[in-house]
C-alpha cells in the first residue's frame, strides 16, 4: 500500500540509491506488503496490522552494520585472552609510566635506565613483561632483594611519523578530490534533463507540454531528499525510473472519468496514463471480444524494467475499468536503441486481471468497471495492488508474448 511505500522511501532517506540499494529497497517493501497481509488474513485490523508491520522492519542500518559487529566481537575474545584484567593491566601500565616519567624529570637521571618504583611494582599476572638487558645508567636504583633493574622502554618514533604519513595521505586526497570535481564540472557543462538533480517537489525531467493531468507529473514520492549521483548513467536511471512512477502515483481519477461512455479507447486516452511520451500507435477491434492495440517506440533505455511492468500493468487495469466491452490489451514495447523485431509484446485479459485482483483483494475487487474510479480513495486502493511486486511482476509474467 502506499503507506508501506512511503515508510520505506523513509528508511532508505539519505542514502545513496546504487542499482543494488534499489533492489533491495523493492525487496524489504515486498517483505513488508507480504507480512502486511499475512497479518490481515490472520484477522488483524488495517491499522493494527501496519503499525505490526513497521515494528517489524525500523532501520535499515541493521543490514548494513554487520561489519562492525564483528570487529567488536573479535575485540572482545582478544581481551580474554590476554589472561589478565583490564583493571590490573591499567594499573600495572599506569604505574610503570608514572615511575618513567619520575625518573626522566630527576636530575642526572639516565634515560635508558629503570626506576625503583617499576621495579618494585607487583606485575599483575598476564601483564607484558618489561624487556630485560636495557641498560641501567648511574642514577638506576636496584630492589633490596638485588633483582635486577627494570627497564624504562625508549620512546618508539614510528607510530609519530605513521601518523604524519596518514595526515598527508587525508590532504592530498581531498585536494585530488576537490581537483577533480572542478575538472569533472567544467568537462561535463550543464546537464541533460534527464541527468539533473532532483529537489524537492519537483521532477526535473518532466516533459514541459505533459501536465499531471497526462501523467508525466507529480511531486516527489521518495519524501523530497536530493539524490545526486557522481556517475551520470545511474543519475539518468533513477531519474527516469522515478518519473514513471511518479506519473503512476499522480494519476487522477478525472482523466477516467472523461473517458467513461465511450465504446473502445482510443490513442488519446493512452496519452494520459503513464508512458504518454512514448505512444507511437494505437487500434482498437470491435467484437465479442474487443480488443485495442497500443505501440510505444523510443522508450528509453534509462527506465528501470520493473517500472515499466507497473506502468503496462497500470494502464491495462486502467483501460479495462473505463471500458467494459474491452477483453483484451495488447502492448508493444519498443526501446530506443533495438529495431521492431526485438519489441516486446505483452497480451493482457481481462479474465485474468479481474482473478488476480479478487485474490489479491480477498474478494474484495472481483471486476474491473468504473466503480472503482468513483472516488480517489477506492483507486488509490486499486493503484496500490498494482504496485505490488509480486502482483505487477506476475502479470506481465502471464501476458508478455515469447518470441
Amino acid at each position: 500500500m502506499n503507506e508501506l511505500r512511503m515508510y520505506v522511501e523513509h528508511l532508505f532517506e539519505g542514502r545513496v540509491l546504487t542499482k543494488e540499494s534499489i533492489e533491495l529497497k523493492e525487496e524489504i517493501y515486498g517483505n513488508l506488503v507480504a507480512r502486511y497481509e499475512d497479518y490481515i488474513a490472520g484477522g488483524m485490523s488495517e491499522a493494527e496490522a501496519l503499525e505490526k508491520t513497521k515494528a517489524s522492519f525500523t532501520s535499515i542500518e541493521d543490514v548494513f552494520g554487520e561489519s562492525g559487529e564483528a570487529e567488536g566481537s573479535n575485540a572482545e575474545e582478544g581481551a580474554a585472552a590476554a589472561g589478565a584484567s583490564e583493571g590490573e593491566a591499567a594499573r600495572w601500565n599506569a604505574g610503570a609510566t608514572h615511575a618513567a616519567l619520575g625518573a626522566a624529570q630527576a636530575p642526572g637521571a639516565d634515560s635508558m635506565g629503570s626506576t625503583a618504583e617499576t621495579a618494585q611494582m607487583p606485575r599483575p599476572e598476564g601483564a607484558p613483561v618489561p624487556p630485560d638487558g636495557v641498560g641501567g645508567g648511574a642514577g638506576a636504583s636496584q630492589t633490596a632483594t638485588g633483582a635486577g633493574s627494570a627497564a624504562k622502554k625508549p620512546r618508539k618514533v614510528w607510530p609519530f611519523v605513521l601518523g604524519c604519513v596518514v595526515a598527508v595521505l587525508v590532504l592530498l586526497a581531498i585536494v585530488a578530490t576537490a581537483v577533480f570535481g572542478f575538472i569533472r564540472d567544467a568537462d561535463v557543462g550543464e546537464p541533460s534533463s534527464t541527468a539533473q538533480t532532483i529537489t524537492q517537489g519537483n521532477s526535473s525531467t518532466i516533459d514541459s507540454n505533459q501536465g499531471a493531468e497526462n501523467g508525466q507529473g507529480g511531486g516527489n514520492a521518495g519524501g523530497g531528499a536530493i539524490q545526486d549521483y557522481d556517475d551520470l548513467d545511474d543519475q539518468r536511471e533513477y531519474e527516469a525510473t522515478k518519473q514513471v512512477d511518479e506519473a503512476i502515483a499522480a494519476h487522477s481519477v478525472d482523466t477516467l472519468k472523461n473517458y467513461t461512455g465511450n465504446s473502445l479507447p482510443d490513442q488519446g486516452f493512452f496519452e494520459h496514463l503513464p508512458l504518454s511520451m512514448y505512444v507511437s500507435s494505437t487500434g482498437a477491434e470491435q467484437g465479442s471480444n474487443a480488443s485495442c492495440s497500443v505501440h510505444y517506440a523510443g522508450v528509453s533505455d534509462d527506465i528501470d524494467g520493473d517500472a515499466i511492468d507497473r506502468a503496462l500493468v497500470y494502464n491495462a487495469v486502467a483501460a479495462f475499468s473505463v471500458y467494459p466491452e474491452l477483453q483484451t490489451v495488447n502492448f508493444t514495447v519498443q526501446d530506443a536503441d533495438d529495431t521492431a523485431y526485438d519489441a516486446n509484446v505483452y497480451s493482457f485479459n481481462r479474465n485474468t486481471l479481474e482473478h488476480a485482483f479478487d485474490n489479491a483483494s480477498g474478494g474484495a475487487i472481483t471486476q474491473l468497471n468504473s466503480s472503482l474510479y468513483e472516488s480517489q480513495e477506492s483507486w488509490d486502493q486499486v493503484r496500490d495492488y498494482v504496485t505490488r511486486n509480486h502482483f505487477y511482476d506476475r502479470q506481465t509474467d502471464l501476458a508478455e508474448i515469447e518470441d
